[in-house]
Formats: structure tokens, C-alpha cells, sequence
């Protein structure tokens, strides 16, 4: 059920309501049933409001009501009638109808094919209409838009109405085609308006009942607006919306509060909310007021032009330090002194900053001037330390790059000179030397090879297999004899070379004494008359070289 706002207002407060009203009114406009085809045009009849409501009257407006709800509204309308001195009262019906023998029913929006035996629950009987407006005798309409009814109703019904109706005392009933029904209901509401005579001006309407032929429906010089006028402006301002004020305005167009209407309306049409609106920010203008509240010390919760919690908070409160309302949404005016406001503040920082840096170069300088100027690593050190991007950074890295680029030719220098020293000694203990001051310089690897040639040189030999006819003692004195020549690495590769040349097999001539190399010696001294102990002593090389120089002239 569809039941408009200001009807539910006047309905609710009809007890509380003067009984100076003109009267009560009750408007019915099925149009949309739930399975017949729908009644067009029964919601015409509801155009008449705004005219009874400027006549005085108490009006409840509704549509598409099942027969429940029919009952329903007829029974509010009884129980205003019997609590309150009313003079008139209008029951205006739009919809399906049927009718047989005895009775009529106007249909609810649920009924579908009744008949004799449920009619009654698809639709509510005219004569409980007639009745509850009997109860104003002299002052009762009920206007009947006329309609068929497109279902099959069961034996014994008819659609629309019957040719005539028995209609109780005092009661006019007035019935006709929906336009023709508004129209009169319209006219009725004009002070010295005869019902019967606006019914006879057209031959589509027809009255039945009370019809006296100079008795008028309202008496000339009726003027019940002033106290529909407060009870309507009343109602208005209980709503406080712009369509409300609207209906007054419609419904009393020279009435005492138009221009209480009119700025109300205005001053709903022009909230903070509205005001905004109408200045149509883009997005880059949003972003920035967002930039500007920033400025000035507020959180918007980002800069990406829309207006969220944050952003809306930040305004209230600048509104708030600024002697605004705070609304939230903001003005023209507001967002010129907003720029401004951040425009200085902008100038502030701007100046602040030149502050901050001529104060930061004097301090940079001053520092340089202890420290680096004078040239040393150390002091360039800590200037970079403190200021590594500052004024005589470069310059600092420059001359740290100098004093690097020259130890390291220094070094290199040192190491140069330590090798040539390690070179010419040619000893275990000179390359140890050298790698413990140089171990990972760019001739570490040639000396620890140096050094691995030298170790394995000045491993023991193997020990000869002595012979067993040479006394222990003779083969101690020969290897305490080898000993003492401390031989080096070519010289043993002379000495296997040369037994080799003279036919003795020494093994690998690599300077490594090892079995191969005894044996051969041993075989050497003893085919040179000498004891085979397998050690070289200086016999010995005197012996090899006296070879090696007869090999020459062989």
C-alpha cells in the first residue's frame, strides 16, 4: 500500500486536530491489481488533494489497497468521525467494482475470479461505505469512479455498477468516469457550489441520494484557509524537507507562512553540503585544499583529491580555528583564505629554509676550515664523515683519492724493493719474510713458489742403503759431510745430470735426492775407488767435475 507522507501526517494528527477543519477525507485509487488487468487511470482521482487540502480538509490519500486494507482506512475514518465534531466528510472510490441482487463491492487489488460465496473476501461492500459516511448526514459524499470488471466473476455477479443504488439518508452519492470524478470533487471544494448543479453541467455524472437543489456542499464565504493554512504549514515544518514545503506552497500559494516556506526551502536548498556541491571542484583543485591544509599543519590522510574522513576533519578544524562554522564542507570565500593562509605559510618555510641552509653553510664551512682545509686525511676524513654531501665534499673525496693513489704507489714501491731484496738472498727464511709483510701482494704467488722449492730442496734425503761392508762410522761421516755442503737445488740437478751422463741411472732429475739417486751415487763412488756410502762429499764433486770436463773433450 503506497500512502502518501503528508496523508500519514494528517491522519495521525487528526485527533490533536481542531474540529474547525472543514472535514474528513478519504481517497481510494486501486490501479494496480495483482492479477486482473489493471484499472488505468483510477490514480487520476488523487490529484485532487492538493484542492481539498485548500479547502480545509483533513486528507488521507491511498492506493492499491487489498480488501483488508479498504476495511482498515474506512475504519480509521469512522473511529476520526465518532472522537471529533466534524461537519463533512468525501469518500472518493477509483477501481474494479461488481455488483449482483442484493449488493455492490468495491474490489481489493487481490481479487482474481470471485464469486457469490467469497466476494466478500476480495472486496468490501458499498453499503459499509454508505454507512460509515451516514454519520454526517447533510455532509457526506461518496464519489464512485466508475469501472467494469475485465475477470469472470462467478453466477450472480456483474461487473461495475448497478443502474441504481439504494443510498442512505443525508448521503450523496455521486458517480461517473474518473476524470469527470476529479473535476467534480475539485468544483465541490468552491464555496456556494451546489453538488447538484456541478453534476448536471455534464451528462457523464449522475447523483444519487441526498441532492437538496439550493443547499450548498460548502456556504458561501466558507474560508476554513487559515486554519488549514497553520495545520498544513504546521505539518511542513514537523517534515522540514524541501518537498514538503514544496506541497505547502502548492497547496496554499498566498498563504500566511510562503515566505517562511520559501527560506526554508532556501535554506535547505543551500546547506554546507549544497554549497560545495555548486562550486563544481575538480579533482585537481580538491588536491590542492588538501595541499594547503597540509601546509598549515593538518592530516588529510593523503593528497589525492577526494574528500574522505581525514580531509573532512581537517576542515572542520580549520573552520574552527578561523571563527567558521564547522561543517566540514567548504566555501568559496574560505578556500580564498585557506590559499592565502598557505601562500604565507609557504613564504614562512621558503624563508625558514634559506635560514636553515646559510646557517648549515656557515657551520659547514666553519668545520672544513678545522678540519679538511689543512689537507691531512684524518681531517678530510671527518669533514665527509659529518657532511657527505657538503660544500667542499668533492674537493675533500678528491684529495682523500690523492693520498690513497699515493700510498698505494708507495706501496708498491716497498713491495718492489722487499721482492728484488727476497730475490737476491733466495732463501727459506727471505720469501717467509717477505709474505709476512706482503701476503697478498702482486708477488706473493711467485714467492710462496720460490718458497715451496726451497722446502722441499732442504727436505732429509733418503737414507742409502748402506753397504753392508762399510763401517757405520764412514757412512756418518759422509752424510755430516753432504750436510755441511748445504747443496742447492741446481747443484743437485748438476750432480744427477752428470750421473746420468756418465751412465748411472739417478732416477728424475728434478734436485730431489731420493732412492734412485743414492743407489747411484753409491755405484759412482764405488767404480771411483772410493768407500759406497751414497753421500756426496767434496771427493765426490771433485770427482763429477773432473767427468764433466773429460766429457767435454770426448
Amino acid at each position: 500500500m503506497l500512502v502518501r507522507f503528508l496523508s500519514v501526517c494528517a491522519v495521525s494528527l487528526a485527533l490533536s486536530l481542531p474540529a474547525s477543519a472543514a472535514g474528513l477525507v478519504l481517497i481510494i485509487a486501486n490501479e494496480d491489481y495483482e492479477t486482473l488487468r489493471d484499472a488505468r487511470g483510477a490514480g487520476q482521482v488523487l490529484a485532487a488533494e492538493t484542492r481539498l487540502r485548500a479547502a480545509g480538509f483533513d486528507v488521507e490519500t491511498t492506493s492499491d489497497l487489498s480488501a483488508a486494507e479498504i476495511r482498515g482506512a474506512l475504519s480509521r475514518l469512522s473511529r476520526n468521525l465518532r472522537q471529533q465534531q466534524r461537519e463533512r466528510v468525501v469518500i472518493v472510490f477509483a477501481g474494479h467494482m461488481l455488483h449482483g441482487e442484493q449488493s455492490v463491492w468495491l474490489m481489493g487489488t487481490e481479487a482474481e475470479s470471485p464469486d457469490l460465496a467469497t466476494v466478500d473476501n476480495d472486496g468490501v461492500r458499498l453499503e459499509t461505505v454508505l454507512s460509515v459516511a451516514s454519520r454526517i448526514q447533510g455532509g457526506a459524499v461518496v464519489a464512485l469512479a466508475e469501472g467494469s470488471f475485465p475477470g469472470s466473476p462467478g453466477d450472480g455477479l456483474t461487473g461495475g455498477l448497478p443502474d441504481r443504488i439504494d443510498v442512505p439518508q443525508g448521503v450523496s452519492l455521486v458517480r461517473g468516469p474518473v476524470g469527470q470524478i476529479t473535476a467534480f470533487v475539485r468544483e465541490a471544494m468552491v464555496p456556494g457550489t451546489n453538488l447538484g448543479g456541478v453534476v448536471r453541467q455534464t451528462r457523464t455524472l449522475s447523483i444519487e441520494g441526498f441532492d437538496p437543489p439550493f443547499l450548498t456542499f460548502l456556504p458561501e464565504g466558507f474560508e476554513p484557509a487559515q486554519e488549514a493554512d497553520r495545520r498544513a504549514w504546521a505539518e511542513a515544518e514537523d517534515a522540514d524537507t524541501v518537498e514538503a514545503y514544496d506541497a505547502y506552497l502548492e497547496a496554499f500559494p498566498s498563504g500566511g507562512f510562503v515566505e517562511a516556506a520559501r527560506s526554508a526551502i532556501e535554506a535547505l536548498e543551500t546547506t554546507p553540503e549544497t554549497i560545495e556541491d555548486a562550486l563544481g571542484l575538480t579533482r585537481d583543485e580538491r588536491r590542492a585544499i588538501q595541499r594547503d591544509l597540509t601546509l598549515l599543519g593538518f592530516n588529510t590522510r593523503g593528497i589525492d583529491g577526494i574528500f574522505g574522513p581525514g580531509t573532512r576533519g581537517s576542515i572542520r578544524l580549520w573552520q574552527a580555528q578561523n571563527g567558521y562554522e564547522d561543517t566540514g564542507f567548504i566555501t568559496r570565500d574560505q578556500i580564498f583564505q585557506l590559499n592565502a593562509q598557505a601562500a604565507r605559510r609557504a613564504a614562512e618555510i621558503e624563508a625558514e629554509e634559506r635560514e636553515r641552509r646559510a646557517a648549515e653553510e656557515q657551520r659547514d664551512r666553519a668545520f672544513w676550515a678545522e678540519t679538511g682545509a689543512a689537507g691531512d686525511e684524518a681531517g678530510l676524513r671527518a669533514y665527509l664523515n659529518r657532511y657527505p654531501q657538503g660544500i667542499f665534499a668533492e674537493l675533500a673525496r678528491e684529495r682523500i683519492g690523492s693520498i690513497e693513489a699515493e700510498r698505494a704507489r708507495a706501496r708498491a714501491e716497498r713491495e718492489r724493493a722487499a721482492w728484488a731484496d727476497a730475490r737476491a738472498i733466495d732463501s727459506i727464511a727471505a720469501y717467509e719474510s717477505f709474505l709476512a709483510d706482503w701476503p697478498e701482494g702482486d708477488n706473493a704467488a711467485s714467492a710462496r713458489s720460490r718458497l715451496e722449492e726451497l722446502r722441499e730442496a732442504a727436505r732429509p734425503a733418503p737414507e742409502p742403503q748402506p753397504d753392508p761392508g762399510v763401517s757405520p762410522e764412514l757412512v756418518d761421516r759422509d752424510r755430516d759431510a753432504e750436510q755441511a755442503l748445504a747443496l742447492g737445488q741446481m747443484t743437485r740437478v748438476l750432480i744427477e745430470r752428470q750421473l746420468r751422463g756418465e751412465g748411472y741411472d739417478p732416477g728424475a732429475v728434478d734436485g730431489s735426492f731420493d732412492a734412485n739417486t743414492r743407489a747411484a751415487l753409491a755405484d759412482w763412488q764405488e767404480d771411483n775407488g772410493m768407500t759406497p756410502t751414497g753421500y756426496v762429499t767434496s771427493a765426490v764433486i771433485d770427482g763429477l767435475i773432473r767427468g764433466a770436463v773429460f766429457r767435454l773433450f770426448d
